[in-house]
């Protein structure tokens, strides 16, 4: 029995460490996504309104990083995020790259950001600077681990923000901390996390090695997918274009311990966001800095803060499938 051939954009992904692949979420669920994370905004006690320009404030907002990443408040258990986490065609381009159709889904959050501008965006927060970094433990980038994923919702053009890479990085760093003497301990989150971050100096390193500087731009309902050791960053949307998208991540289920899914199954039930490897269960309330529990602008806890979603996922068999439940 022959093999089918590797498709193209998995082709694309392994060489360059990111890819595009086009048209995998319908226009009209783009809209629905984009109806109801707006919402899902709205829902909270701060005042923001969708058509009133005067409310994209922080004090208007829920709290999210970089001006529009959500990861807290139980968002990535509303129904809207699910339908986009269980959407068939996303599914399907992961279970290709694993070879597998049993997978688990990661319980990532979303983004909304609202352009950066003083004629039709907001004006309040500054530009989001090149933050540089991979999500993979700097001890383990000899080898592939996971890809990431980025289910784009909306227009994102050359001024609409999003995700930024070293395009090629993910096949350097081996050579890079040669160069440097090893990993900077400074920059590592840790051998039981996924993080390490990147100085100037080791910026303009891969740059000067062949790595060019890539705005990932996709139309709406496209999939963004990169090597978690590409390097990478967000940046802010200056055009009139809203970024709206949906954080998916998928591995096999055998990447988990009876014990991992056991714990998988207790975030679900609990309706907690956790990062975006699958089986390892880091939740992003559980942990022990300032970013745990959203705040105010003036620095007080959140009291709109929650813990269960404005609007409950549906358990649908293939939503249990994808937390981990076999019958």
């Amino acid at each position: 029995m022959t093999q089918d051939p590797k498709p193209q954009f998995l082709i694309d992904l392994e060489r360059d460490g990111y890819v595009v692949v086009p048209g995998v979420v319908g226009k009209e669920e783009c809209a629905e996504f984009q109806e109801a994370s707006l919402k899902w905004l709205e829902s909270f006690p701060y005042g923001f309104k969708r058509d009133d320009r005067s409310t994209w404030t922080r004090e208007n907002l829920p709290e999210g990083a970089t001006g529009g990443i959500y990861n807290r408040y139980a968002v990535s258990h509303e129904d809207f995020v699910w339908r986009i986490r269980a959407h068939p065609g996303i599914v399907d381009i992961f279970s290709t790259i694993w070879g597998t159709d049993d997978i688990l889904a990661s319980f990532d959050g979303m983004n909304v950001t609202m352009p950066i501008n003083e004629k039709t965006g907001r004006t309040d927060i500054p530009l989001t600077e090149a933050w540089p970094h991979i999500d993979q433990n700097a001890r383990n980038v000899d080898r592939f681990e996971l890809y990431q994923g980025i289910a784009n919702l909306a227009p994102n053009g050359p001024n609409d923000g999003g995700l930024c890479v070293l395009k090629g990085s993910h096949l350097k760093h081996a050579e890079h901390f040669a160069s440097i003497g090893g990993f900077r301990p400074e920059k590592d989150a840790g051998e039981d996390q996924n993080a390490y971050g990147y100085i100037d100096e080791d910026f303009q390193w891969y740059k000067d090695n062949g790595c060019e500087v890539v705005k990932v731009c996709a139309g709406e309902g496209d999939l963004i997918l990169w090597d978690s050791r590409t390097v990478h960053w967000n940046s802010s949307p200056v055009g009139e274009q809203t970024r709206f998208c949906c954080y998916v991540c998928y591995c096999p289920r055998s990447m988990a311990s009876e014990a991992d899914l056991a714990k998988k199954f207790e975030v679900f039930k609990a309706r907690k966001c956790t990062t975006h490897w699958p089986n390892q269960n880091i939740v992003f309330t559980d942990l022990d800095n300032d970013y745990a529990v959203p705040r105010r602008p003036d620095g007080t806890v959140d009291p709109a803060n929650r813990d269960k979603p404005f609007v409950d996922v549906i358990e649908t068999p293939a939503v249990l499938r994808l937390v981990g439940v076999r019958a």
